[in-house]
């Protein structure tokens, strides 16, 4: 699957991609940020990929005008419940302070709630990480009852909350880009869009479908 918007493309992570996701992963930039910060050995790291579902594990390569930058995701998604987890990072230092992360996130944000009919998505964010905090809360996150003074605070994103958040990041994204979305589907996700029609509920927007081979 590649999803195409903002002029980015999200890349569902592929075994190619797996072991420069590790290499940006154990980096101390990144793993300083993480609840999880040993080490990651290759064979960690395969075992992890080859545990991902491929219905409700949606890991991508973030590519921004043909360079891998981070990553991003939407994970642990239960559909009848309409909720997911969400997290994102920026390896490539020189996109940090641009627009790139915001793009990526809108990206995949419009992709989970306006086609793929989510309702919810949830952050855990390191509570001495007031950056990562900030950028949620542009985004519409919000921080949920009880996680004041947890180390690792769970942030809650609902859809009309990131549509109200967001409605000036992306109007500004698309007089800039267009208002283009494509979505190509690989075989193995193609019955995923099918299934999900049983919702009966209309997309927020039409994208454009291609296969991918």
């Amino acid at each position: 699957m590649i999803v195409s918007r903002y002029g980015v493309r999200l890349v569902r992570l592929r075994l190619e991609h797996i072991e420069l996701l590790r290499t940006w992963r154990n980096a101390e930039k990144i793993s300083r940020f993480m609840e999880y910060r040993e080490h990651i050995t290759p064979e960690m790291q395969q075992k992890w990929f080859e545990g991902l579902k491929p219905d409700s594990d949606f890991y991508f390569m973030i590519e921004y005008r043909g360079n891998l930058v981070g990553m991003i995701h939407a994970s642990g998604i239960d559909w009848q419940d309409g909720r997911g987890d969400a997290g994102l990072f920026i390896f490539e230092d020189r996109y940090l302070s641009t627009y790139t992360p915001v793009l990526a996130s809108l990206c995949m944000v419009d992709l989970f709630f306006g086609v793929l009919r989510l309702e919810r998505l949830y952050a855990k964010v390191m509570r001495n990480n007031p950056v990562a905090a900030a950028y949620n809360a542009r985004l519409g996150f919000k921080l949920l009852p009880g996680q004041e003074e947890q180390e690792y605070q769970m942030f809650e994103l609902s859809k009309a909350d990131y549509y109200k958040a967001t409605e000036v990041l992306r109007n500004k994204a698309i007089a800039v880009e267009g208002n283009g979305f494509t979505l190509q589907i690989s075989p193995d996700t193609e019955h995923l869009f099918k299934e999900l029609a049983v919702f009966n509920k209309k997309p927020d927007f039409h994208p454009s479908f291609e296969s991918l081979m």
